[in-house]
């Protein structure tokens, strides 16, 4: 898997996990001290921050709450996530939005809206409005599959195939909607299995703890919109690594031994493996 890679990128990779996981423990460490209130953490969602490689700057991302890694691969700074967790003035709402419902203008990021399933119907709808543009841009919708169980969610996959848009799906699949199994409750998780497709759009399916299967993953879904101007799924399998919000606690839904098992895909310690295989010690990524 490593030789996909060349040991630049991994560390380039390796920043962007490891400042998203430091931007999740000092967002905890502000509410233990009453300075903050909210908190999401990305922990177990990072490897949505690959997609970054093959996007454009006139892509437009309708992004999940937990994507912070992905986030900061497209250049959101570091400053505003603390920007919006204390809800100065300078943040990007003004202070208005959710803490973990970031926007940027000048990144094509659209603001994280607060009823999950929404960002969907606008990922399509700003789709259509990319659907002739010159130099082929393409929306991005990343949601939890959860959320894919929402109304909102299937109507804009619907139109999407209808009209045929321009836009990849992209679903982190962390098998929680909150505190609720999602599994055979999904149209990708049928109660007979595993769906291949869904209204006539293959599912690419993939882990989030391979980076290598991930990676081509992305590139094969953006490809396909981008060239053809039609949508794309990809089913990234992740693990939540932490309780939904700070507002939850995991352990009243999930045993010890679950949450203990979850801990070996973290892709932190994954990524780290295989820099520390590349010759890259732990000195050099300190």
């Amino acid at each position: 898997m490593e030789g996909r890679f060349t040991t630049e990128y991994l560390k380039q990779l390796h920043r962007i996990f490891f400042v998203s996981r430091e931007i999740d423990r000092l967002e905890r460490e502000f509410i233990k001290q009453g300075i903050a209130h909210f908190h999401v953490s990305g922990a177990g969602h990072e490897s949505t921050a690959l997609l970054n490689e093959f996007l454009q700057d006139d892509d437009w991302l309708h992004l999940h709450y937990r994507d912070k890694a992905l986030m900061l691969a497209r250049g959101m700074p570091i400053r505003e996530f603390f920007s919006s967790l204390l809800a100065t003035a300078n943040s990007h709402s003004a202070g208005r939005q959710m803490s973990a419902h970031l926007s940027s203008r000048a990144l094509n990021i659209t603001s994280i809206v607060g009823p999950v399933g929404n960002n969907a119907l606008h990922a399509v709808g700003v789709a259509a409005s990319l659907k002739h543009k010159p130099g082929m841009p393409i929306a991005i919708c990343c949601a939890g599959d959860g959320t894919t169980q929402q109304g909102e969610f299937l109507e804009a996959v619907a139109e999407a195939v209808r009209s045929q848009y321009p836009v990849v799906f992209v679903i982190e699949d962390n098998s929680f909607s909150i505190s609720t199994r999602t599994g055979k409750q999904t149209f990708f998780d049928l109660p007979t299995g595993p769906a291949s497709s869904f209204y006539g759009i293959d599912i690419i399916r993939t882990d989030g703890d391979d980076l290598a299967a991930s990676r081509d993953a992305f590139h094969k879904a953006v490809r396909h919109s981008r060239n053809n101007r039609t949508p794309s799924i990809v089913l990234l399998n992740v693990e939540r690594l932490s309780d939904h919000t700070n507002a939850d606690d995991q352990k009243t839904y999930r045993t010890l031994l679950e949450i203990e098992a979850g801990s070996s895909r973290d892709p932190l310690p994954n990524l780290r493996a295989m820099l520390h295989k590349a010759g890259v010690d732990a000195d050099a990524l300190q």
